[in-house]
């Protein structure tokens, strides 16, 4: 091959190497998405930044009501009260929930907030549970480790981490039901903006004191 030639091809295959691994990082951005539970309805935003989650629990006039801190490498849960300029470490000595679940991944499609999605269910008998999930692909590496660091014992949390695969997937539309078919909670994004997050989002704010048990 002559030298040109093997310059070129070179070049090439770097680019493409490099345009391959800028597709592949992970999602930052924000999304916003509402729980359901009954007549109750409360709005979240999660902020992405790599390993780090910042969770907002956002009451009905648009102020941030409560705000969680995770770190999915090191496994830490810190809580914030902006109203109270208080922060607390939040640990969790809960043992994962172990359940017995079939999942079926389909091949269906909808598209929910702006991503085409795909049907997963997962049911389970002896919990009497069905969960309904709709899932995006783009990257949601985040998720996976969230979900374990917060270790939540709510059926949306447990039966999504049932899942084999679901690397890199988040559900834009979860629905639970009982095996009836009667609805018990659905979490449903409303929102997804890609961009760059500030790192003072995912650090404890200057001014905040630290709430000790007694």
């Amino acid at each position: 091959m002559p030298l040109l030639q093997r310059f070129t091809t070179a070049i090439g295959i770097t680019l493409l190497c490099l345009g391959t691994s800028v597709n592949a990082q992970s999602f930052e951005g924000v999304i916003e998405f509402t729980k359901t539970t009954g007549p109750v309805v409360t709005t979240y935003r999660y902020h992405v930044k790599g390993e780090y989650v910042r969770i907002e629990e956002v009451n009905s006039r648009g102020d941030v009501q409560g705000i969680m801190l995770v770190d999915t490498r090191d496994k830490t849960v810190t809580a914030l009260s902006p109203e109270r300029k208080l922060y607390m470490d939040v640990p969790n000595m809960r043992l994962p929930k172990e359940v017995e679940t079939l999942v079926q991944k389909t091949s269906e499609m909808k598209e929910f907030a702006g991503y085409k999605c795909e049907k997963w269910v997962v049911k389970s008998t002896k919990e009497d549970r069905v969960l309904t999930y709709w899932v995006a692909a783009d990257e949601f590496n985040f998720f996976i480790p969230l979900l374990e660091t917060l270790n939540r014992k709510d059926e949306q949390a447990v039966f999504f981490l049932q899942i084999k695969d679901a690397k890199g997937v988040f559900p834009m539309l979860g629905i639970e039901q009982k095996t009836d078919g009667a609805e018990v909670s659905r979490l449903e994004v409303t929102k997804v903006t890609k961009g760059a997050q500030k790192a003072s989002l995912f650090e404890i704010p200057a001014g905040y004191n630290k709430f000790e048990r007694n």
